[in-house]
């Protein structure tokens, strides 16, 4: 098998994998991309996030020339492979289709190598163009219905054009172990184009060049990978060394270890997670970036008590939400939700707000965060909070559009509770 093949084997078990077991592409192919040299790392990201990101139009084109019903999962794995390097791609398409084939005798049978043979032949030579306006933008329909009602016709489409296309990395520094300078520089030397964020003070981008070092530099916790309206929820908590901090929902801890590293690791930090596995995850990223003001609690936010854990200067609560604002880097998302789910979301995201803001001190921060792009699960709960609390004001309001500020989508309320 050679080299290339052997590639789009990876990439083929992993989306595989994504529509078998549910997991996202994301963390297999940071399991993944070890197990072959480094220069095929571009052609596997690009092959499983161009085949998730199109899924629905691949099917279609597909289904011109066979039944995708009827076909094993196996078999239309590789036809949206070679139908998306068709369509999509600068490969050579005798070159696309005979590898195709080569990956159809290895992995499944010689007479499934001929049907991908025979497809990829037609879908390359026929006058094809889809009209239904969900396989042009590649979304599901109710989807772009919402946006165009929440944001006007020309900004789903944009929207929907930037969810089909590649993020830029980019990452944090952890100003406990060094400094934005030092990191920009040293990655700069090593042939990288590293430069600032727009929106965040210890944000870096990567322009070009190897993701490696980058991943390196993680695992030695100097940086920390994360979106930069991730690290602007966190800067407009407005921290200081000394004040007591909680974290709602936790997660695995990139949001809690960077309060940590805005207060110099000086103060108390509740980090509140119902998933066991995640706050262990978080202790471990912790010790990494030689944090030690965070302790955790394993429960969901609404089953305490004030009583038990006291009031807070500052509290964050980055809701589980739908992830619409993140369809660019997990695509997955968008065939899995459905529209009842947002109702559903909201629901639990009022509950969590509502809960979470009664640890607040008087004069106290809240900021209230979801990684999505849905009046329901922003905006809605907002107003309906202030409404219902008159001791809360609404100091600032944040949505991150892909399109137009070129990071994930992302929804930021910053509330303060007013002294009796």
């Amino acid at each position: 098998m050679n080299k290339i093949v052997e590639a789009k084997r990876i990439a083929y078990e992993i989306l595989l994998s994504v529509e078998r077991r549910m997991a996202y592409a994301n963390a297999l192919m940071r399991e993944r991309l070890s197990e072959i040299p480094s220069i095929y790392n571009p052609l596997i990201t690009d092959v499983v996030y161009g085949v998730l990101r199109r899924k629905n139009t691949l099917d279609w084109y597909i289904s011109n020339f066979v039944r995708v019903e009827r076909l094993d999962l196996e078999l239309l794995t590789i036809l949206r492979i070679g139908t998306y390097q068709i369509l999509y791609h600068s490969t050579p398409i005798p070159l696309v289709v005979n590898e195709a084939v080569e990956m159809g005798k290895i992995l499944i049978s010689r007479k499934a190598s001929g049907l991908i043979n025979a497809v990829l032949r037609r879908i390359a030579t026929a006058n094809l163009k889809p009209e239904e306006k969900s396989l042009v933008y590649s979304h599901p329909k109710w989807l772009i219905e919402k946006w165009e009602r929440e944001l006007g016709e020309e900004d789903a489409r944009l929207l929907c054009e930037r969810n089909n296309n590649p993020m830029p990395l980019s990452f944090r520094v952890n100003i406990l172990k060094t400094d934005i300078e030092t990191i920009e520089d040293a990655l700069n030397k090593r042939g990288l184009n590293v430069a600032r964020g727009r929106f965040s003070k210890n944000c870096l981008i990567l322009k070009e060049g190897d993701i490696n070092p980058i991943v390196t530099l993680e695992d030695e916790g100097k940086v920390f990978i994360q979106s930069e309206p991730s690290m602007v929820v966190v800067e407009l908590l407005e921290v200081n060394p000394g004040l007591r901090v909680l974290d709602g929902c936790s997660g695995v801890g990139g949001k809690t270890t960077y309060i940590a590293e805005l207060m110099s690791n000086i103060g108390e930090i509740i980090a509140v997670d119902k998933a066991k596995d995640k706050l262990k995850l978080l202790k471990d990223l912790a010790i990494k970036r030689d944090i030690s003001i965070i302790r955790c609690i394993e429960s969901p936010l609404e089953d305490l008590k004030p009583e038990e854990i006291g009031y807070f200067d500052r509290i964050l609560l980055d809701v589980p939400c739908s992830g619409l604002g993140t369809l660019s880097r997990k695509p997955e998302i968008k065939w899995r939700l459905r529209i009842d789910d947002i109702g559903k979301l909201a629901e639990m995201q009022r509950k969590i707000l509502n809960s979470g803001s009664k640890f607040l001190k008087p004069g106290g921060i809240l900021v209230y965060s979801a990684c999505t792009i849905s009046r329901e699960e922003t905006y809605d709960i907002i107003k309906s909070f202030i409404n219902e609390n008159r001791d809360y004001f609404l100091i600032e309001e944040r949505q991150f559009l892909p399109h137009i500020d070129d990071v994930e989508g992302f929804y930021i309320a910053k509330i303060r509770r007013g002294y009796a």
